[in-house]
């Protein structure tokens, strides 16, 4: 699946508000390098890892862009479900 620019600003924006929450540099890069080779769905799911490896706390918003990027680009939520463990009420 080719994504076009709307889908890698989107993936983008995870990885910047991903990073703010604590995501390391060289998963931040690595993310980036993914959407760089147009592999937005690999971008997406390294970044979900990487904060569930590194037990970063995210905020309900934050689960719910991650979801809503999901939809869009026609991956299963519950590949996702993991993050809710995540989030800080």
């Amino acid at each position: 699946m080719v994504f076009n620019n709307n889908f890698k600003l989107l993936i983008n924006e995870i990885i910047k508000k991903a990073s703010l929450f604590g995501l390391p540099q060289i998963d931040v890069d690595i993310a980036n390098g993914y959407i760089d080779y147009n592999e937005c769905g690999l971008a997406l799911e390294h970044i979900a890892d990487q904060l569930f490896e590194f037990d970063i706390k995210i905020d309900e918003p934050f689960y719910h862009s991650i979801l809503s990027v999901a939809d869009k680009m026609v991956i299963e939520r519950n590949q996702f479900d993991f993050l809710k463990k995540l989030v800080e009420g």
